[in-house]
Formats: structure tokens, sequence, C-alpha cells
């Protein structure tokens, strides 16, 4: 892998240098869990690759250039309409890595790093799977995109068109987060689906001591519930 190129959604960027650090830093971080970091233990239970020689991290040499592009809205429930930008731009890239991977040899890795060894038998279990004596007999893979997809996507696409009509209202109508699960973004979430509940953040506790910064974003917050 050479390039990556990593665009985040982080709301309103505050400092833009910082947020791109921290695209940067969480490709970093993605590229070694999905290539090569992996704790290794022996028979008895005891790790066998406790130090940064065996441990393998990706360096410079190994990274690829990252060119990360800030995606800027405005969004209502955060703090001077910020996001988060530090797990976001994490995510995504082990699956794209995985799928690189299907793209290119049609084999489905479920079991991360991605070791040549673990490959290696991924693409021998597919060769008996399929009776297929060379590997480069393999037929080409295709991928398929789930229906799940297309409401996100739709969802989505709403959710960003009403995200600009706020911003240029002067007097936008309020918004509770949930418009992704389907809900009315201007009724609370927990008046619709018994599943959602309010959350206030910060605690009262932590408005209470003028010295903390979260006194000037106290929002209520409404979260889905897994029971």
């Amino acid at each position: 892998m050479e390039r990556v190129w990593a665009a985040h959604d982080c709301g309103k960027a505050l400092n833009p240098l910082a947020v791109e650090g921290q695209i940067i830093g969480s490709c970093h971080m993605g590229m070694g869990q999905v290539l090569s970091e992996e704790m290794k233990y022996g028979r008895t239970g005891h790790l066998i690759n406790p130090d940064l020689l065996d441990y393998k991290i990706p360096t410079v040499h190994e990274m690829p250039h990252v060119t990360p592009i800030i995606v800027e809205s405005n969004d209502p429930e955060g703090p001077f309409g910020a996001k988060e930008a530090g797990e976001g731009p994490l995510l995504p890239i082990l699956p794209a890595v995985v799928n690189a991977v299907y793209d290119a040899i049609g084999v489905r890795v479920d079991e991360l790093p991605i070791t040549p060894d673990r490959l290696y038998k991924e693409i021998e279990k597919r060769c008996r799977k399929e009776k297929i004596g060379d590997p480069l007999d393999l037929t080409s893979p295709t991928l398929l995109f789930s229906p799940l997809q297309e409401t996100l996507v739709e969802r989505a696409s709403l959710h960003s068109d009403r995200d600009i009509e706020r911003r240029h209202d002067d007097d936008p109508p309020p918004y509770h987060n949930g418009a992704l699960f389907g809900l009315d973004p201007e009724v609370p979430g927990d008046e619709q689906d018994s599943r959602w509940g309010a959350v206030v953040i910060p605690p009262e506790g932590y408005l209470d001591n003028p010295g903390l910064a979260g006194s000037a974003w106290k929002h209520a917050e409404r979260r889905h519930r897994e029971d």
C-alpha cells in the first residue's frame, strides 16, 4: 500500500492542524492493526513478542503516504459545532484493507492481522473448497452490497441536506440525533422509541465547577440502548 486518502467529518474543525494529525495517526494505528500488530502467546500462556523487535508496529518506512481530508459540518449537538476527530478515521482503515485484499485475490479474511501465513491458509482453504489445484485459476471476486447500505446512504443524504438547511436558518428547529435510525430529528428519540434514553453531558457535578470547560457545552444526548 502506497497511498491512503482519509476523509473525516469532524463537525467544525476548531484546530485543523490537530485534526489532520488525528486523521494521520488513526490511519497509522489502523494499518498496524490490520497488517502486523498481534500479541502472541506460547503454550504456557507467556507473551512471546514482548518488545518492539518482535511486536511489529509500522514505522515511517512501512507507512503509506496519508492525505487527510477534513469534511466540515455544523453538528448541532457538539461543543461549538464540533464532533470527534480521533476514533472515526481509524475504523474504516481495517475493512478498507480487507476489502482491497478480497478485491485482489477473492479471499475474505475474518481474522486480523492479515499476515502472509494467514492469507496463504485462506487461499488454500478456498482452493480446496472449490477443488482448484492452482490458485491462479480462482475466479475473479465481486463485491456485493447489502440493502442496508442503500438505506444508510439515503438517510445520510437527508441528514446532510438538513444540516445545510440548519446552517442557513436564523431560527433552526430543535434537532436530535437518531436520523440514521429513521427517527424524526425534530422529536427526541426517547419519545419515539423506548430503546432510546436521554443522557445529560456533562453531569451536574461537572457543571458546578466553574474551572472546567464542560460548562460551555451542556446538552442532553439521546442514545440508542441495546437491551
